[in-house]
């Protein structure tokens, strides 16, 4: 079962950002959502594909089922590689493996518009909120639903002040750096915009 979140999903270029927050419906026009469905996976260790799970079985048979199998192998999956995952490809299809075949340390959250809809990888988060702290852009706290798998994607606080092609080109530089700390104050944004 995947996990429904009050968001919505941004194509910028063919790469998705899960955008959340008071302003979101501001920053783009939304593919999908709200309410967005996250679907945490774990990349296949011998294809290039994700496994989404469903199902958790650990090596003394015990079961795990939606939200909390996922969990169970982000949190405890590293200490029993003969556990079973069992749950849907990234690009279709059931499939149950050992967990020994999935790369754990590799985690990707993918949304969808319905629970059981057509999945895109997200690559970055942004809660579009202004606070009293100066800053334009600003890495986020990881929103309580999805901070077991905060290290999927990187998540930012961008305020509606630099939205527009400002706050695009602001977006599209965070897709393309994977950087995880970048502060920016308004200044920074006004200098760089004049300059």
């Amino acid at each position: 079962m995947p996990i429904e979140f009050d968001g919505l999903v941004v194509s910028f270029s063919e790469r998705y950002v899960l955008v959340f927050g008071p302003d979101a419906a501001a920053l783009g026009q939304p593919l999908f959502g709200p309410p967005v469905y996250i679907h945490p996976g774990f990349k296949l260790v011998y294809q290039n594909d994700y496994l989404l799970p469903d199902e958790a079985i650990d090596d003394r048979g015990q079961r795990f089922y939606g939200p909390e199998a996922v969990e169970w192998i982000e949190t405890r999956g590293g200490g029993f590689p003969r556990a079973d995952a069992i749950g849907e490809l990234a690009s279709g299809g059931r499939l149950g493996l050992r967990l020994k075949e999935l790369d754990l340390a590799v985690l990707s959250l993918f949304a969808s518009a319905r629970p059981d809809g057509r999945r895109v990888r997200l690559e970055l988060a942004i809660e579009a909120q202004a606070v009293p702290d100066g800053y334009a852009l600003a890495p986020s706290p990881v929103p309580s639903p999805l901070r077991t798998y905060g290290r999927a994607v990187r998540f930012y606080r961008l305020s509606p002040g630099v939205f527009g092609a400002v706050g695009a080109g602001i977006v599209q530089r965070l897709l393309s750096t994977r950087q995880t700390d970048w502060h920016l104050t308004y200044d920074d944004v006004d200098n760089a915009i004049d300059g």
